[in-house]
């Protein structure tokens, strides 16, 4: 039991540690790259490269950190049901290793921008062409399918249990299917609405902290059962 306390207030350090290493590392993306053409960025990027790089190293961290999370969640709910505890377990290592494969093309991406921003045999149409194809979307939005489908079994088997307050669990299962319809949309309907992106994301934000917090500060009640 007190190993699967501890395990319990280890998922809840890496849901905000998770969350954290990839909201800050998008921002200061997004910072250093900006608008404007793949000229503009490239020189913009090389001219922070170091801190682009950082923000990259953001995302690993992430990834990382989402395979400490999935297994303190594994651990936590696996007296309700081994099997879909090792089902939602696989789905979140999943998700793990398609964002580090994410990663690995914007990495590559990087030397296209110092490619852009210097002298090449290729124009900068012909290298944005590859960046975009270097740092494809399609890689995070399967990355966040993974992500969702072992998100909503998590939450499934903590709504069978007392582990944290029921409205929590189903809350959280809840914004899981939420942002599953989401990103599979996207799959079909790309560039979906702003308003569209925040009111998907919002749930699934508050969900995640708030079950965070929980774990980490209360804990969870060993004495739970399955219902």
């Amino acid at each position: 039991m007190s190993s699967q306390r501890a395990y319990a207030r280890l998922a809840g350090l890496m849901y905000l540690l998770v969350l954290a290493f990839d909201i800050i590392g998008l921002i200061i993306g997004y910072f250093v790259a900006g608008g404007g053409d793949f000229a503009a960025q490239a020189h913009r990027i090389v001219s922070l490269e170091a801190l682009y790089r950082f923000s990259l190293t953001l995302a690993l961290a992430g990834a990382l950190a989402t395979v400490l999370l999935a297994v303190g969640l594994y651990v936590t709910v696996k007296p309700i049901d081994p099997n879909l505890a090792t089902i939602a377990l696989v789905f979140r290592a999943l998700e793990a290793a398609i964002g580090a494969v994410a990663i690995v093309g914007s990495f590559s991406a990087l030397e296209l921008y110092r490619a852009g921003a210097g002298e090449s045999p290729f124009n900068a149409a012909q290298l944005g062409a590859l960046q975009q194809l270097a740092e494809s979307g399609a890689g995070t939005s399967v990355a966040a399918i993974f992500f969702c489908v072992g998100s909503t079994v998590f939450f499934y088997l903590l709504s069978r249990s007392d582990y944290i307050p029921r409205v929590l669990s189903l809350w959280g299962l809840f914004s899981s299917l939420v942002y599953l319809a989401y990103w599979w949309l996207g799959l079909i309907v790309p560039d979906l609405p702003g308003a569209v992106t925040i009111g998907a994301s919002l749930p699934i934000l508050v969900a995640e902290v708030s079950t965070g917090l929980w774990l980490l500060i209360r804990g969870i009640k060993t004495q739970a059962t399955a219902v």
